[in-house]
């Protein structure tokens, strides 16, 4: 009885943890493209604990460069046709920089505190 209770409070708002609080965030959409100065994120800055749908932008990220690195959070992924999501929370602030899976694209972009 106790649990539902708790579910039917917390489905209202009533009872929120620190975990339902992160849950109800939205996500930041962002653009990753590649120029000839190198990785562009667009906005370029997000939000430290907010996760991030990074969408990469197939038709100016090519070769190599579809290996997207960012070490600073524990991402590595490879991008193709219909997987061009990367998904990860910043977990710290400051400029955080993208590689390409063989270090010769680079690029960055910022994340801040909440407001």
């Amino acid at each position: 009885m106790a649990v539902l209770v708790a579910a039917a409070l917390s489905a209202h708002g009533a009872l929120s943890t620190p975990a339902a609080r992160q849950a109800e965030k939205k996500a930041q959409t962002v653009k990753l493209t590649f120029d000839d100065k190198g990785y562009v994120v667009t906005p370029s800055t997000v939000t430290k604990g907010v996760p991030v749908k990074m969408e990469v932008d197939l038709d100016t990220v090519k070769g190599c460069m579809r290996t997207v690195v960012i070490n600073a959070f524990n991402v590595k992924k490879t991008v193709k046709a219909g997987e061009t999501t990367i998904e990860f929370t910043p977990t710290r602030t400051g400029p955080i920089e993208i590689i390409c899976g063989m270090n010769m694209g680079k690029g960055s972009f910022t994340v801040a505190e909440a407001k």
